[in-house]
């Protein structure tokens, strides 16, 4: 199935948001298209709240008080650091706050493969990989891909690409991570939605965890202080 969340599609399998998949708590919950504000259908024609999904009672009470009420998606506000490379290119700090991270696309004929590294002081470096003729091989959409699979860069920052350049090639360019703020959130929040749901025809049953551990690197976007805060019996963690 494919869904599309924050302006970013996602096909096959939702990954799992679980770190450690014994001892977790989750409760069912039911959700319809009045769940998400502003939900729109992907391109054939399906609703889907998706996966990683803040919950909180649609009545402005909490799902495990009354738990026969519609969940509704708490949606918080983030003010996170980001960058645009070469037009394209998009990276957003992780981390919350005042983030400043130089960060150098380059275009190294030598290399034939994509080559990532950061370093405490200069910061992120994107060497661009190239066939034997100096040509760069990856379009916006495949470095995306790669930076967000790199066990090191995807701890600093999450890649996407501007709507329409995703096949473009991407050229050198430099930029540094304007300063973002904290992530705020106004409402409570009882859990975080485990799958995907479908709601198409109306209302769909959904699980709800409430206790656990789960992989900061699996979420959608990386959750702040407040988010946490609201969550005190779910941790968040990293594999690596």
């Amino acid at each position: 199935m494919a869904i599309d969340f924050k302006m970013k599609p996602v096909d096959g399998f939702d990954p799992e948001l679980l770190l450690i998949g014994e001892g977790y708590l989750a409760r069912p919950v039911t959700l319809d298209k009045t769940s998400l504000a502003g939900i729109t259908p992907d391109d054939k024609g399906n609703y889907y709240i998706p996966y990683g999904s803040y919950l909180y009672g649609s009545n402005g009470t909490s799902l495990l008080v009354d738990p026969n009420q519609l969940a509704t998606v708490v949606v918080p506000t983030e003010a996170k650091a980001t960058v645009t490379l070469d037009s394209g290119l998009v990276l957003t700090a992780k981390a919350e706050g005042a983030v400043a991270i130089p960060v150098a696309m380059t275009v190294d004929t030598t290399a034939h493969n994509d080559v990532f590294s950061y370093n405490t002081s200069t910061g992120i470096t994107i060497k661009l990989g190239t066939d034997k003729a100096g040509n760069v091989k990856d379009n916006f959409a495949q470095l995306a891909k790669k930076i967000n699979e790199d066990l090191v860069l995807n701890s600093l920052v999450v890649a996407t690409v501007v709507s329409g350049k995703e096949a473009d090639i991407p050229a050198a360019d430099t930029g540094t991570t304007a300063s973002g703020g904290a992530t705020t959130v106004a409402s409570d929040i009882d859990g975080i939605l485990y799958h995907t749901v479908k709601v198409t025809d109306g209302e769909a049953t959904g699980a709800m965890i409430i206790h656990g551990v789960i992989n900061i690197d699996k979420m959608p976007s990386e959750p702040g202080a407040a988010i946490k805060a609201k969550l005190p019996h779910i941790q968040f963690a990293r594999r690596d």
